[in-house]
Formats: structure tokens, C-alpha cells, sequence
């Protein structure tokens, strides 16, 4: 949780008290004179195709500093500024309206308080005028819009120059004559590690970036290079005018890559720019679990009460939860300081929890920064650590470092033999176990059946399968290969029908 608005300064007394202007709404127009008198038109920059970086601070504001000190804006503004790929504008906003301009100065003639001169060792423009921080809302200093030009403006918070043009290279710029472009591309889901199959529907936002209206165009949705659907969209869009495009509902699974193409435009006017006509999105398989209990281990880094954390099922009921109730499971990314709350968790503190899964299956966790900024690794390394409830020494699934949310889907096999009555008559023997080059699965089948077998290591990572096959009655012998295995601990899961049975298999070459 990258504090660096650690000291939050409301500004209570010197702006009026308005709601943070929402992400993506369209930028106040401002024509102003920066500190040297030259003009500064924000939709001028906007028009010529300029993506513009607003930084509104205050010369008062120690975080303002911090960040100020820190040079990402001039990094940035050196690679993407008139000097670099002239692709974006850096302008710095003094907002509050009762420091002077010799505060930017650092020098006796402030009449607040600087500490020390902002101006020297920047390139980019500096504007001393309040109304534009009143015009666009902010809660807090320092506030970073980026404004793109459609002039859509959307808060990104206080990155590194990396960071920043990550987040202003979405921007849609307008090229050429004939080009349209995805963007705001939704898969339908937020989980993208695959357990059993997962039912989305996608969507994205269709953008005219050429100077032609656009009036129609072919899409396309594949799942693994296999074709899904196909649309056709008509209508009219003006230079970045927008349609949103809704695909069915579709069902994925095992693992692979989603793939949403625009395939012609304008009845096969060539695009000029197919960078953007192609959105991929990539599904792995997920974490799965031998056990019902799972332990999960949480470190909370120096702002411990910005984390909140809900378990979910494969149809999104609420399971359990844990932190701050204050932030709860829609409160990431508010970028200010979290308000305190009943669970909320300590600063560098280890939570223990085990969560009691009422059966085999698909589940998900849903963790939540208020400020945006993850939990690791500015301010100390916190993470979050699922173990199997017998190995907690070795995680088989972990993160921590992202932004407001982050999303993990995992499965859990379902019970182990030991629940099995003996009025069952099925008994699974492994020989040898120990196993050297091989295991063998002895069992006796009461009836024909279909069997299948997966191998798994200690992170649940399918290694080794046989496919399913129907089987007779009578006494089955399967055999499993391991020669080519690290030592160590495995799990064979043996699939009868829709019976899930474990069993630990030891492998050693001695």
C-alpha cells in the first residue's frame, strides 16, 4: 500500500467539499497562463492528439513533495513530452487559492509555507490557478488525472513514470482516416484461473480513432483459435464516438486464451491502425487443494486496515470474510486513507485463519486495498498465502502485489477415502509406497465404472494423467509413472463415476 499521501490533507477550509469527479467523465476545459505567461488550452492539447498528465497539488503538502522529489512526472514528460515520442503534456495545477506564486519558488516572499522550490529541475508547466482544482473536484493533494483526447478523465494516482504511461497508453488517439479500435475490453469475469468451466460474457467498448464516421464493422470471439461468434455492428460513429458491444454468454473451460477481433470496418475500408483491433486474454488452470480446510496466512504491510478479504463459492455467495468492514468488498482504489472499522487488522501483523469449505469444488477469493495500491511492496511486504491444511510450510497459492482488487480462483478436490464407509466394499491400495520408478493402484470394482487418475504435486499442479476409461468389473491394476519425479510427497486422485478418491504417494530413488 504505496502511502504516499500517508499525511491525508482534506482540503476542507480552502476548496469547497465535492465528490472526486468520476472516472471517465469529460475533463472542464480551461485556457490559462502558466508562471511564464505563456497560454495553456487543455482541449487544444487534447485536439492535436495529446494525452495530458494533470498533477493539482499544494506547496504546503508534504506527500505533494514526497512525490514532487520522487521525478516521475519529469521521467515521464522526458519520454513522452515534446523531447520524447511527443505523445503527452505534463501540467503541474497549484490548487489552493490562498498560497501565492513565490510559494512555487520556495522563496521569502511565500506566504504559506514551501519547502522549497518546485519549479527547479522541471521542464513542464506550472500553473498557479485554484479554479481548475475546483473544477475538478479533488479530495486530496496530490491528485493525478490522466486526460486522454477524447477528453475522458480518469484519476491514476501517484506512479512511478512506468506506471503512468501504463495507464495513459489506454487512452484512445485518433489516426488516419478509417480506424476503429476495442477498448474497455471486459472478459465477464475477474477470475482468470479456470476451475471446472467458467460462464462469462464478454464485452467491450467499439471507438472510432479515424477521421471517416465509422459505420460498420465485423467482430469476431474465439476461445482457443476455435471461432464462438460472430457480430455485426451498424450505426454511426463520429471521430471518438463509442458503441458498446455485448457477446453471448459463453462457458470456458479448461484453459487457453480468449480472443475478440475486429475483422473488417466499413464495408472493408483498410484499418489504419490493427494494433487495437485485437484483445487477448489469457485463462490458466487453477490452484487446486487435497483437503476442506484450507489455511490461508495473511501479513499485513504498514496500513493494515485498508485490507478487507471475502471467500466465495462458484456462484459468488459470501463463505467468510475477514479486515476492515469499513472497506468491504467494493471499496478498493478510493485513494485516500481507510476509514476505521470493526475487523479492520493491525499494521505488520501475520493472520492465521482457516477457512472450512463445505465441500469439493470451485471457490474464489476476493481481496480488496481501499487506497488501490495492493499490499506489497513500497511499504512493507505483505502478502496473502493459501496452504493445504496438512503442508503449511509450502503455499499453493499466494499474492499481495496489486492494485484495489485482485481476484484468485481455485478448486478443492472434494473428501478423501478415510469417509468412505467399509460397507462400500471399495478399497484403493498403493504399491510400493514408497514408490521408486512406479506406483501401482490396486482396487476391486463392484460394478463396471469409468476411471481416470491425475498425479498431483504439492501445489496441486497436475503432472501425470491417465484419461478416463470405462472399466469392468473385477480386480483393476493401474500403473503411474514417477521415475522422472523429484523426491517428495504426491497426491493421486483416482476419479470412479463421480467419486473423487486421494491418496498420498511418497517418491524416493533410494
Amino acid at each position: 500500500m504505496k502511502k504516499r499521501t500517508a499525511i491525508l490533507l482534506l482540503l476542507t477550509i480552502s476548496m469547497h467539499l465535492y465528490g472526486q469527479l468520476p472516472n471517465g467523465s469529460i475533463a472542464p476545459d480551461f485556457n490559462v497562463l502558466d508562471i511564464n505567461g505563456q497560454p495553456r488550452h487543455l482541449y487544444q492539447m487534447l485536439d492535436e492528439g495529446k494525452i495530458v498528465l494533470l498533477e493539482i497539488s499544494a506547496t504546503w503538502c508534504p506527500p505533494c513533495w514526497s512525490y514532487h522529489n520522487s521525478q516521475a512526472l519529469q521521467y515521464f514528460y522526458n519520454l513522452h513530452g515534446p523531447t520524447g515520442d511527443n505523445r503527452a503534456r505534463v501540467l503541474f495545477i497549484e490548487g489552493d487559492p490562498a498560497t501565492n506564486t513565490d510559494c512555487l519558488y520556495g522563496t521569502a516572499g511565500c506566504n504559506d509555507f514551501s519547502p522549497g522550490n518546485w519549479v527547479s529541475g522541471t521542464t513542464y508547466p506550472y500553473i498557479d490557478n485554484s479554479a481548475i482544482a475546483d473544477s475538478f473536484a479533488v479530495g486530496y493533494y496530490p491528485t493525478i488525472f490522466a486526460i486522454c483526447p477524447n477528453k475522458k478523465v480518469y484519476n491514476v494516482g501517484q506512479l512511478d513514470a512506468a506506471g503512468l504511461w501504463e495507464k495513459a497508453k489506454t487512452c484512445p488517439v485518433r489516426s488516419g482516416q478509417d480506424n476503429a479500435g476495442i477498448f474497455d475490453f471486459d472478459a465477464g469475469t475477474s477470475l482468470y484461473e479456470l476451475c471446472d468451466t467458467l460462464t462469462t460474457t464478454p464485452s467491450f467498448t467499439l471507438v472510432n480513432l479515424g477521421s471517416n464516421a465509422l459505420t460498420n464493422a465485423t467482430l469476431q470471439l474465439e476461445w482457443n483459435n476455435t471461432l464462438l461468434e460472430t457480430r455485426t455492428w451498424n450505426g454511426y460513429l463520429p471521430t471518438y464516438g463509442e458503441a458498446a458491444i455485448y457477446f453471448n454468454t459463453q462457458a470456458l473451460a479448461g484453459d487457453g486464451m480468449l480472443k475478440t477481433t475486429i475483422t473488417s470496418i466499413d464495408n472493408g475500408a483498410t484499418d489504419a491502425d490493427f494494433s487495437n483491433n485485437v484483445q487477448n486474454t489469457n485463462f490458466v488452470p487453477a490452484a487446486v487443494f487435497t483437503d476442506q480446510e484450507v489455511l490461508l496466512k495473511i501479513r499485513t504491510d504498514n496500513y493494515g486496515a485498508e485490507t478487507y478479504w471475502e471467500l466465495r463459492d462458484e456462484v459468488g455467495n459470501v463463505l467468510d470474510h475477514g479486515g476492515n468492514e469499513n472497506v468491504g468488498p467494493n471499496g478498493g482504489g478510493m485513494l485516500t486513507n481507510a476509514p476505521p472499522g470493526y475487523g479492520a487488522y493491525g499494521n505488520n501483523v501475520l493472520i492465521k485463519d482457516t477457512l472450512h469449505l463445505p465441500a469439493g469444488g470451485c471457490y474464489s477469493l476476493h481481496f480488496v486495498d481501499y487506497f488501490g495500491d495492493g499490499m506489497c511492496c513500497e511499504f512493507n511486504n505483505g502478502f496473502y498465502k493459501l496452504y493445504n491444511i496438512d503442508n503449511p510450510a509450502i503455499p499453493i497459492l499466494s499474492g499481495g502485489e496489486f492494485g484495489a482488487y485482485d481476484d484468485r480462483g481455485w478448486g478443492v478436490m472434494g473428501a478423501a477415502t478415510a469417509t468412505i464407509a467399509p460397507s462400500d466394499h471399495f478399497f484403493v491400495e498403493l504399491y510400493p509406497n514408497p514408490a521408486l520408478d512406479q506406483v501401482q493402484a490396486l482396487f476391486e470394482l463392484p460394478a463396471p465404472a469409468t476411471i481416470s487418475v491425475n498425479l498431483l504435486d504439492l501445489l496441486g499442479h497436475t503432472i501425470y494423467t491417465l484419461p478416463a476409461a470405462q472399466q469392468p468389473e473385477g480386480s483393476i491394476r493401474l500403473e503411474i509413472p514417477m521415475s522422472d519425479l523429484p523426491d517428495g510427497l504426491y497426491f493421486l486422485q483416482l476419479k470412479v463415476d463421480n467419486q473423487v478418491f486421494i491418496r498420498k504417494v511418497i517418491h524416493t530413488r533410494v
